[in-house]
């Protein structure tokens, strides 16, 4: 996952899913269009007021703590940026699902200056279904599949654009004038000969149904145009985005995969105690999530909603549909 590019990670699980994966694995596709809606739920900073995080995952339950990182990673990059201390407890059936973690590292050298080390990260994971780690010629690299860009393809930003918070003030200011002008004619023009001729007070039910008809002319109006104007001038300014295709397995650098491989316990048939795990926090400020199966979830909130651990702060939040 890097920066510049969007990444979607898929678990081969279902009719669905497999027939995707049959199609992305064809030779012959070489773009695919989709439909993109989202992201949801709070902002990463958030959970910085925390002076800890945990983050408890079951199966592909770890998705969205591997974006959570991803953030974390790279604000880390910069000055006077203080990360909390974070601990990832993972839980997986078989060994092969533990290179979903080197999602959390840059794909290729273009993402050299961003180091896990930065972070004060632990990450226990723990396989039930082996007792011990199968041997190399079993294990399977993770498989990237790059798609050429279209002519037509464009960065994925607000319905405005990047700059959402100039043209939300320009469409705001001019609305207003425009509501003002308007307001004048109409008066001028339509309100004042009408008092004027029959020396009696307009209908102020009537003066306030003009009022709120120009207010959402003038923002539809005003919206409008904005819209139109950067979709043309997006339109104009959208050259192909040059791609770097890389090799089908995924290239990760020496000293994050090692930084990561010394951040990571792996447990072997068994599963995690979460009553100690949580119980041992020192901190008086730790925030906890959870994403997987909902007997997990109903667990580490059943822990968090005890009483037990005054510093245990569950942050209720659905990363599911």
């Amino acid at each position: 996952m890097e920066t510049n590019n969007l990444s979607v990670t898929i678990k081969n699980v279902g009719s669905w899913s497999n027939t995707l994966y049959q199609q992305l694995s064809s030779s012959s596709l070489e773009h695919l269009n989709v439909s993109v809606e989202g992201p949801y739920g709070p902002h990463t900073k958030q959970f910085l007021r925390h002076e800890q995080i945990v983050m408890v995952s079951g199966g592909s339950g770890i998705t969205p703590f591997i974006s959570i990182i991803r953030d974390l990673i790279f604000q880390s990059q910069q000055q006077q940026f203080q990360a909390p201390k974070l601990l990832l407890v993972c839980v997986f059936k078989n060994y092969v699902d533990l290179t979903m973690l080197e999602l959390m590292l840059p794909a290729s050298a273009s993402g050299s200056t961003t180091q896990i080390s930065n972070l004060h990260l632990q990450i226990e994971a723990y396989i039930t279904r082996e007792k011990q780690e199968p041997s190399t010629e079993t294990q399977k690299p993770i498989q990237t599949i790059w798609f050429k860009p279209n002519l037509s393809d464009s960065p994925i930003s607000l319905v405005l654009g990047p700059n959402n918070w100039l043209w939300l003030s320009a469409v705001i200011t001019s609305s207003f004038i425009m509501f003002l002008l308007l307001l004048g004619i109409l008066t001028r023009y339509y309100i004042y000969p009408m008092e004027k001729n029959s020396s009696e007070v307009y209908n102020w039910t009537f003066k306030v149904m003009w009022y709120m008809f120009l207010i959402c002319a003038c923002i539809c109006v005003c919206s409008s145009v904005a819209f139109l104007w950067w979709k043309r001038q997006n339109t104009l300014e959208n050259k192909q985005i040059n791609v770097e295709v890389s090799t089908p397995t995924r290239e990760l650098e020496s000293i994050p995969h090692q930084s990561l491989v010394e951040a990571t316990n792996v447990h072997f048939g068994a599963r995690p105690d979460l009553k100690k795990i949580m119980f041992e926090f020192e901190c008086k400020d730790v925030g906890v999530m959870v994403c997987g199966p909902r007997k997990l979830r109903h667990e580490v909130a059943k822990i968090c909603a005890s009483g037990l651990a005054d510093n245990l702060h569950f942050e209720s939040i659905s990363f599911n549909w």
